[in-house]
């Protein structure tokens, strides 16, 4: 299917076949289609619009493919994964992304003259306005984690660029869930796309768990959480305010967490990431922004903390685990009404699970039966007390 410089590289990745969204896609992206794909999260998407792509990448046509992602978190993750690749095709490839340095970003651009770029919109439209980047050049446009770009661009921004390319030139939409990108391509971009949903046939290995709890009990059952066997999990909040909050709550434990949040820069974000890769702290707590198309090696676990607002935030909740068919688990934390609001909500099956000593369990344990009570009259324990006078019991016999 790929070539062999491409196979070769696979091989040693240990990837030797090529998942469902791959082969359904390959020879559509050869053979120029424009094309909008679905696939759940971590089944390869990436690769399924990347490698194709990159063989079809002229080498010294410079900016002629181009892929968008919705943040930087993103397009550095999109970038590693593929740059492998374009070192092996004998590529050139750059990332443009608002948290760098604009003037090396606009050095690099003149001097590489790169024929791959990994952008997130505002860097990109940044350069495109200005000259540095034209229409004319572009053969590919890539547009991935499409249901999610619309929170960081206008649309009116990647209509006009839509269709103003070349109209021998290649776009491709990728995404998990549907949105206005994807299901008005045709008329957005003025061209007729195809359609590949590989989503009905994907059964991923995870397992959807809800644990009944209260609001003050929640912080001890997520410390019960981490100390489960190989737990290494992202925990998921509906906004900055709520995982702050929770934050300075749980600051209070000895549990080591890290915080990926949008109210900090990118260097502590890098940090809270890079601490959390390595296995330095196995919990993470993150906003949906945030933590969007993240792919965290060895992830077993998603927590919600709160019950997520809709269907689409569950699913990219979820996909952060049981990637490329590794087992995983989610698990949402809430009350009787939260589990009847959820399961309203998502298609997938739910366990109510509890906590049984150490481990979960989806018996709900039973309670220990107390030892019946002797007729043995108690001795009384001598109290050493100095202060009696104070004592609340002779308060009391003073009344």
């Amino acid at each position: 299917m790929y070539q062999a410089k491409i196979q070769e590289l696979l091989n040693l990745q240990k990837k030797t076949k090529p998942t469902l969204i791959q082969e359904r896609t390959f020879d559509l992206i050869k053979d120029g289609s424009n094309l909008v794909a679905y696939a759940k999260t971590g089944t390869g998407k990436t690769l399924a619009y990347g490698l194709p792509a990159l063989e079809k990448v002229v080498p010294g046509e410079a900016n002629s493919l181009v892929i968008f992602l919705p943040t930087t978190e993103l397009a550095v993750q999109v970038r590693n994964a593929l740059n492998p690749f374009i070192a092996k095709l004998g590529l050139k490839g750059i990332t443009l992304v608002g948290a760098g340095n604009r003037s090396r970003q606009e050095e690099r651009l003149k001097k590489l003259h790169p024929e791959v770029l990994v952008c997130t919109p505002g860097r990109f439209f940044d350069f495109f306005s200005s000259g540095r980047i034209k229409k004319e050049q572009i053969k590919m446009l890539v547009i991935d984690e499409a249901d999610d770009l619309l929170e960081f661009t206008k649309l009116e921004l990647l209509t006009s660029l839509g269709q103003n390319l070349n109209s021998d030139s290649q776009i491709i939409l990728f995404g998990a869930t549907d949105s206005q990108l994807t299901d008005q391509a045709d008329e957005i971009f003025m061209r007729n796309f195809v359609e590949v949903d590989v989503r009905p046939e994907q059964k991923l290995p995870i397992q959807h768990y809800f644990l009944q709890v209260d609001n003050r009990h929640k912080v001890d059952f997520v410390q019960r959480l981490i100390k489960l066997p190989h737990f290494h999990g992202i925990m998921f909040f509906d906004s900055n305010q709520a995982l702050l909050k929770f934050a300075g709550i749980f600051g209070h434990t000895k549990t080591k967490f890290a915080i990926l949040s949008t109210d900090f820069g990118k260097q502590k974000r890098e940090e809270a990431l890079r601490n959390f890769r390595n296995g330095d702290v196995k919990l993470l707590l993150a906003t949906d922004l945030a933590a969007r198309g993240l792919d965290i090696p060895g992830l077993t676990y998603v927590v919600n903390f709160e019950i997520p607002a809709d269907q689409e935030t569950y699913t990219h909740r979820s996909g952060r685990v049981g990637r490329m068919n590794n087992q995983g688990t989610v698990v949402t934390l809430g009350n009787d009404h939260d589990l009847r609001n959820l399961e309203k909500l998502i298609d997938e099956k739910l366990i109510r699970v509890y906590f049984d000593k150490s481990k979960l369990s989806t018996k709900m344990p039973k309670k220990t039966v107390e030892a019946p009570k002797t007729n043995k009259p108690k001795k009384k324990k001598k109290r050493k007390n100095k202060n009696k006078g104070y004592h609340p019991h002779f308060l009391k016999e003073k009344k």
